[in-house]
C-alpha cells in the first residue's frame, strides 16, 4: 500500500525540518531561518507543510494579500528523495482549494524559467504566464511571473 501524504498547517516545531529542504532546494536563494520563522509564525496566509512516511517532504508558504483579495505562492518546495511522489500537486490543490474558501480573486507566483517541471505543474493547475522578470533570482536567472484567475477581475 502506497504510504499516504498528510497535509497540515506548519507550526515551529517543523522549522528545522523545512530549512533543510529549503537550504537543499535552493541553495544561494535560500530564505534565512528567521524569514522561514516568520512565514510559518506571522505572515498573513499560511504555511502548509507535506508529511511523507512520517517526515516532512515538502512545504508550501502562500501569502494573503486582503487589501487587493490575492494570494501569491511565496515558495513550495519538495525534498529531492520526495519527488515524483505527487507532493507539489497535492500541496498546490490544497493551496488553490484554501485560496478559493478566501474569496481571493487570484494566485501569483514566480518560477525560474528553466525549471520545466514546475512549470508544467502551475500550467496543469491552470496558472498562465504573464510576464518575465529579468535577473530575479541571485545567479540572474529570470523568472516567469505566473497568475491564476480565480474570479474574475472588476
Amino acid at each position: 500500500m502506497k504510504p499516504a501524504i498528510i497535509l497540515k498547517q506548519a507550526s515551529s516545531e517543523a522549522l528545522d525540518e523545512v530549512m533543510e529542504i529549503e537550504n537543499t532546494c535552493f541553495g544561494a536563494d535560500a530564505f534565512s531561518r528567521r524569514q522561514i520563522a516568520y512565514l510559518i509564525t506571522c505572515a498573513k496566509g499560511i504555511f502548509f507543510i507535506a508529511e511523507y512516511n512520517g517526515m516532512t517532504a515538502g512545504y508550501l508558504s502562500f501569502i494573503i494579500s486582503r487589501r487587493h483579495h490575492t494570494g501569491r505562492i511565496y515558495s513550495v518546495a519538495v525534498a529531492p528523495g520526495h519527488r515524483g511522489l505527487g507532493l507539489a500537486d497535492t500541496l498546490m490543490d490544497k493551496t488553490i482549494a484554501y485560496a478559493k474558501e478566501q474569496n481571493l480573486r487570484a494566485v501569483f507566483l514566480e518560477v525560474r524559467t528553466d525549471n520545466t517541471a514546475a512549470i508544467r505543474l502551475y500550467e496543469k493547475k491552470g496558472f498562465i504566464t504573464r510576464s518575465v522578470k529579468q535577473h530575479y533570482y541571485h545567479d540572474g536567472a529570470p523568472a516567469y511571473k505566473m497568475a491564476l484567475f480565480l474570479q474574475t477581475l472588476p
